[in-house]
């Protein structure tokens, strides 16, 4: 038979949880549990929730009434307050491996300093009550995160890209959009090349986002924080379609060939999650090789492949042809650059930078 002093509990939960189960077990009156604790009757509570600890005499006093041996009760309450330190520590590791300033900066929190508002905060804004739900709700296999778990990038900025990743949620959520169709939003794209040619995103954003909408795709442009390495993502979550951009490279050429870029995994690809890196890592090359192809063909078709490749490398030359494909200029140079017809470093004049407040 197990003795009582092998017994070593594990349990977060408070000492008083176990205490008044019992005593509702034995029918204790309240006023006789008071009394062996040496509490008053309107302190209970303190004890049932952990307020109050289990002192020796408290343990003694237990023993005789509850039950169990006065060395079960001290050990139950010293497992609870290291059970107890150990999540405090856990949590303030979490907290401190969120991109919390640019969180607040970027409002989507408040500003605090305090460990326990930030820790409060964090919790509300991902929708979950703890850490450990935290885990599994977004480095989960079923978050859709398999594919970047054993990626270094992923793992040392989990955190940040989890953050980006729900603020995306949350922008998509206060967008209205119908039914995810993939066939229509296929059948959409070639009409959205006039769109890389207006030069304000205040004004392409929102047609954008009017235009893919009606496909059942919620467009988000979302900030990234610092230690989110990620240029845009794909879902498809409750039946919406979710393409987030980060435009960690504010030109036109780049925030266009990323929008279709993830537009092709929608297209192309299973409706599980996509996550670009910034720094152009493949985590599945055939697949980002295929999106990287539509991409291309969509924004200059295949059929004047053979003209952009003999396409004088001059100003007026590629104005009239990105006139005649309804693109904007700078996107003609990304793909004359991106073939290695052009140097990386001639042309970009003709690149649209952007900036955030134009996006506000």
């Amino acid at each position: 038979m197990t003795r009582s002093t092998d017994f070593s509990p594990a349990w977060a939960s408070p000492p008083g949880e176990t205490v008044r189960h019992l005593a509702a077990k034995k029918n204790l009156r309240f006023d006789d549990l008071a009394q062996a604790l040496g509490v008053p009757r309107e302190d209970l509570s303190q004890f049932f929730n952990g307020e109050l600890s289990i002192t020796p005499g408290r343990a003694k006093g237990l023993a005789g009434v509850v039950g169990a041996s006065v060395h079960f009760w001290l050990a139950r309450e010293a497992q609870y307050r290291q059970d107890g330190q150990t999540l405090r520590d856990e949590s303030r590791r979490w907290v401190a491996s969120l991109p919390f300033a640019d969180m607040a900066r970027y409002g989507w929190l408040n500003t605090t300093t305090s460990t326990g508002d930030k820790l409060r905060q964090a919790l509300e804004f991902f929708g979950v009550t703890t850490v450990d739900e935290w885990r599994d709700t977004w480095l989960s296999d079923r978050a859709g995160l398999t594919a970047y778990r054993t990626s270094p990038v992923f793992a040392a900025q989990s955190a940040s890209v989890a953050a980006w990743l729900r603020q995306g949620e949350l922008a998509a959520a206060e967008l209205s959009a119908s039914a995810w169709s993939r066939d229509r939003f296929e059948r959409l794209l070639p009409s959205l090349r006039p769109l890389t040619r207006v030069n304000e995103p205040g004004e392409f954003i929102p047609r954008l986002q009017e235009q893919c909408a009606a496909c059942g795709v919620a467009v988000v442009v979302v900030r990234a924080p610092k230690g989110c390495p990620a240029s845009g993502a794909t879902r498809v979550k409750n039946g919406k379609a979710i393409l987030q951009l980060s435009v960690r490279y504010l030109r036109d050429d780049s925030f266009w060939f990323t929008f279709f870029h993830e537009a092709g995994h929608l297209v192309l690809h299973e409706d599980r999650l996509f996550l670009e890196w910034s720094d152009r890592r493949e985590l599945d090359s055939q697949e980002e090789a295929e999106a990287n192809k539509f991409a291309g063909q969509m924004l200059i078709p295949q059929s004047e492949e053979g003209a952009l490749r003999a396409l004088p490398h001059e100003y007026r030359s590629i104005m009239r042809f990105a006139k005649n494909l309804s693109i904007s200029p700078g996107i003609v140079v990304g793909q004359l650059q991106h073939r290695g017809l052009v140097r990386q470093d001639r042309l970009n004049f003709l690149k649209k930078r952007y900036s955030w407040a134009e996006q506000s």
